[in-house]
């Protein structure tokens, strides 16, 4: 189910942040500050629909992160996205916010919470545990998450993904490298009813082709637009073809013709996956637990896999236990 929203319910505004202009939507509404935060791809208008849910009781916002749509390049590495998050509260005169985000934006919530927490009053990971810094995801020698990164690069973004990958690869959080830190911040994560993303299994490059060894994966999402688009995938092979022969990177165009019709190279790449990355990413995701320790809750939600789209697709699923959350951190 997805609600819309008429323009009346938010305002579009641009301010200069620290010599950028940056882009953002108010949707008004008094009390807690709350700063939606896109992910790759995006802009603040993927909120638009979403933001109006959580006025009562806070003032609700979604920030266009420099470099994508019509805000000004800035850094892509994620601590200069998340300093460009602080300043931007600081130029709305905000001494402390909620922050929201899903997928690769995880990254720069998770910085905020380590690095600015008198600056944050909560932070929803709105796809459960996602660990964007798994170091083996970058060591994987068959470059899968690279390669589907590449093959669907931020249409909202200012540059290239090389930049933007290269740029943000470096990002390690203090608590994946040293067990003694501690993540003083109250947090919410969205996670499917066992208390994960459920996708931990997935591999983007694979579902992106419709492998067989992703069946499964594919079959556990539940309806939504996404897996709308990743049944046709698996199911129509013009569909898929064009898909691929689309893709504007050549790099991975290339990579993707070849993998699509190689099944021994997608065997290799799945074992990969399920013997060093996935292994990594549960162990990556305790490590982010226990950094929260008590001050982190679970949302479970009656699904076997968290999609991370929610908020856009079927918002009915996790409004109630974010303005619960809000709710608590408004009366403490």
């Amino acid at each position: 189910m997805q609600s819309q929203t008429s323009e009346k319910e938010y305002s579009s505004k641009t301010i200069n942040v620290d010599g950028l202009q940056t882009h953002y939507l108010d949707f008004g509404g008094q009390g807690l500050n709350v700063i939606l935060v896109h992910s790759e791809g995006w802009d603040a208008y993927t909120y638009k629909n979403f933001g109006p849910l959580l006025t009562e009781n806070n003032r609700v916002l979604a920030i266009t992160r420099i470099g994508y749509g019509t805000s000004e390049i800035g850094g892509y590495d994620v601590k200069s996205q998340g300093n460009h998050l602080i300043k931007f509260a600081n130029k709305l005169k905000i001494k402390k916010a909620v922050f929201i985000g899903n997928a690769s934006v995880s990254a720069e919530l998770t910085y905020l919470a380590e690095n600015f927490p008198e600056r944050v009053a909560g932070i929803v990971y709105l796809n459960g545990l996602s660990v964007q810094w798994v170091e083996e995801n970058y060591k994987d020698p068959f470059k899968s998450s690279e390669m589907f990164l590449r093959a669907s690069p931020s249409s909202n973004s200012k540059t290239n993904f090389v930049v933007i990958n290269e740029a943000r690869r470096i990002y390690r959080p203090k608590h994946y490298k040293y067990d003694s830190v501690k993540i003083e911040v109250p947090a919410l994560a969205i996670v499917n009813r066992n208390g994960r993303q459920g996708s931990e299994k997935g591999l983007g490059a694979l579902v992106f082709i419709g492998s067989p060894f992703m069946e499964d994966v594919r079959n556990e999402i539940p309806p939504s637009r996404t897996k709308d688009l990743l049944n046709r995938i698996a199911d129509d092979p013009k569909f898929r073809g064009e898909l691929i022969t689309n893709i504007k990177d050549s790099v991975a165009r290339n990579y993707f013709l070849k993998l699509a019709n190689d099944t021994i190279m997608q065997k290799k790449a799945y074992k990969y996956h399920t013997q060093f990355t996935y292994p990594a990413t549960l162990e990556a995701q305790e490590k982010l637990k226990t950094a929260f320790g008590k001050n982190l809750q679970l949302a479970k939600i009656n699904v076997n896999q968290i999609v991370g789209y929610e908020y856009r697709d079927s918002p009915e699923l996790i409004i109630k236990p974010i303005n619960e959350f809000l709710k608590q951190i408004n009366s403490d």
